[in-house]
């Protein structure tokens, strides 16, 4: 196996691991999104404008729970397609190689055949495999657009949280703090996966 078959696989690994953080960390987000709703309910009407807060952050940790998920099962994809290419690529190196140390004229015309169906199906992975990582990219951007919403939602928070009765004010400002700290540790887990992605889009392109 060569080095950038190695890579293959590593690097969607990789991917699939980042994403997996970010799962983790959103489910976190899903667990404070629940605190907050309760610590809403016992600041009653001071925190009245913070209940329907709890429910964006709740619904943003949900989408990253899925969206992160979506992900992991296009890196497992990909991962498969990087399979296939690489029997098919090996395959086509031991054809090559009999095609140089043949001395059978016959023999190598034998090889054709073979040969031209191994090369249309490297054509027809290579095509799938560049497309998987578009996929696994859009999926990418998409989650971070949705992210963006958290510093809204962590700006939104602090505001009515200096509105709550000061007994709950810490507490609503942590699930400020909460919301902000976790959309930047998504966002550069997502951002880390983009790259991986990009290096996989270029070594197919080698």
């Amino acid at each position: 196996m060569s080095s950038k078959q190695i890579n293959y696989f590593v690097t969607t690994a990789l991917i699939a691991a980042k994403l997996d953080n970010a799962n983790k960390i959103a489910k976190q987000l899903l667990l404070t999104a629940s605190n907050a709703r309760a610590v809403a309910l016992r600041a009653g009407d001071s925190a009245a404008g913070f209940k329907p807060l709890t429910d964006f952050i709740d619904q943003l940790a949900r989408v990253t729970i899925a969206s992160s998920k979506q992900i992991n099962v296009l890196a497992t994809q990909l991962s498969r397609v990087s399979a296939n290419k690489m029997r098919t690529d090996n395959a086509i190196c031991h054809f090559e190689r009999a095609d140089r140390i043949a001395t059978d004229y016959a023999y190598v015309e034998s090889l054709s055949p073979a040969y031209g169906r191994i090369k249309r199906s490297e054509l027809a992975l290579n095509n799938k495999y560049v497309g998987e990582i578009f996929r696994l990219n859009d999926a990418l951007d998409e989650l971070a657009r949705e992210l963006r919403t958290a510093v809204i939602l962590a700006t939104l928070s602090r505001v009515e949280a200096s509105q709550a009765a000061l007994l709950y004010q810490e507490s609503l400002n942590g699930v400020a703090d909460n919301v902000e700290l976790s959309a930047r540790q998504i966002k550069t887990l997502i951002e880390e996966a983009k790259k991986l992605a990009q290096e996989l889009h270029q070594d197919a392109n080698v």
